[in-house]
């Protein structure tokens, strides 16, 4: 192993990230990460997805790319071998033919690069017009699902509670930060998330981030919006005013107006981790003491269900969430795990009850993220 698989591998694990984690974070399959670290540069399509891996991989992991890649690169050159011809016969070519080549060759490559900068020029000019002339675009939520490109300023428009809320794509860096009427949420590449339009930490709609290219704004982002099963999409007889995001932020809801939201299935019970800055993947270890049945479902697309016996073990990793349901809730004991060795232990009720929870992370008023764990009942 070269310096490029020992870089990649050291860092990972001084970080304490497994595979797959890696390969949940980054989109990158698991067999390429293998790959990279082992320098099993064979199984790739081509040096441009390796150059691309590489830097993503040591991006992800918060080490400078650029030494890695031109590591490789010079990997690549040494693999070249030499022309045989060179090796076999030393050509002795005119001097005068040798001193015009090289004049030609340099009014070629000067001319060359004279054109290439100047289409960069005028490129990066037409790029810029277009950003400039472009005006923020308005949609509507008139169905379940909707996905489109969004840029900075776009704004979704939904209805719920007989109120229109605005859902704007407000910044598109490193991740992207989408605007709710209650607060900020930043989102990575291929993540799933959730966004809760009136504080009652249930979820009004689901968000996929697929496509964005980092600290890249003009390009946009590919959004995916759905709605949640509480969520209604029929519109009143009168118009309904829009809410700009500032405005929603800043009222508060009365309490002629609270009482006419419909009671949640679902209560706050205890919180695990607090005052983060940001959410960030956990992990949820169970040992069964007893036989129970016992399901999960880990950032609402990855369910498995089957009887436990007991001395059983389970771990799983989450993104953002994972909803859990058991038929003999003292037969379990749940340990939740966080990045720098931090663990809590969650009971998750009394041996015959059957319990079923919701452990997710919420932004705060303070704009920091809380890992809690919710009843649902």
């Amino acid at each position: 192993m070269n310096a490029i698989g020992e870089q990649l591998k050291a860092a990972r694990l001084a970080r304490g990230y497994t595979v797959d984690m890696v390969a949940d974070e980054t989109n990158i399959a698991k067999r390429y990460i293998v790959a990279l670290e082992e320098e099993n540069f064979s199984i790739f399509p081509g040096d441009p997805y390796i150059l691309g891996f590489i830097r993503n991989y040591s991006e992800f992991l918060g080490i400078e790319s650029q030494s890695l890649i031109n590591t490789f690169r010079g990997i690549r050159i040494q693999e070249q071998p030499v022309p045989l011809q060179e090796l076999l016969h030393e050509k002795k070519p005119k001097r005068t033919i040798i001193i015009g080549a090289a004049i030609g060759t340099s009014v070629v490559v000067l001319t060359l690069v004279g054109l290439l900068v100047a289409a960069a020029m005028s490129k990066q000019k037409i790029e810029s017009a277009t950003s400039a002339e472009r005006k923020p675009t308005q949609y509507k939520m008139e169905n379940s699902e909707l996905e489109k490109r969004f840029y900075i300023g776009d704004t979704l428009l939904v209805n719920y509670n007989n109120d229109t809320h605005a859902v704007k794509v407000s910044a598109v860096d490193d991740m992207v930060t989408i605007e709710t009427p209650i607060g900020k949420t930043r989102f990575m590449m291929g993540e799933e998330g959730s966004i809760d339009l009136d504080k009652d930490n249930i979820a009004e709609l689901y968000v996929f981030i697929s496509d964005f290219q980092k600290n890249k704004p003009d390009t946009g982002v590919m959004v995916k919006f759905k709605t949640a099963g509480n969520l209604s999409l029929a519109t009143t007889e009168s118009a309904v005013p829009v809410m700009p995001v500032e405005a929603a932020a800043s009222q508060a809801i009365k309490p002629a107006e609270a009482s006419t939201v419909p009671e949640r299935p679902i209560t706050a019970q205890t919180v695990i981790f607090s005052g983060k800055r940001s959410p960030y993947p956990f992990v949820l270890s169970l040992t069964f003491r007893n036989y129970a049945m016992f399901r999960h479902e880990i950032d609402r697309k990855d369910r498995e269900e089957r009887y436990y016996h007991k001395g059983d073990q389970l771990t799983t990793t989450a993104n953002n969430s994972a909803k859990i349901w058991t038929s003999n809730a003292g037969a379990c004991k749940l340990t939740i795990q966080a990045s720098g060795g931090q663990s809590v232990d969650v009971e998750l009720g009394a041996p015959g009850e059957v319990a079923v929870k919701s452990i997710k992370w919420a932004q705060g008023d303070d704009s920091l993220w809380n890992l809690s764990v919710y009843n649902v009942n």
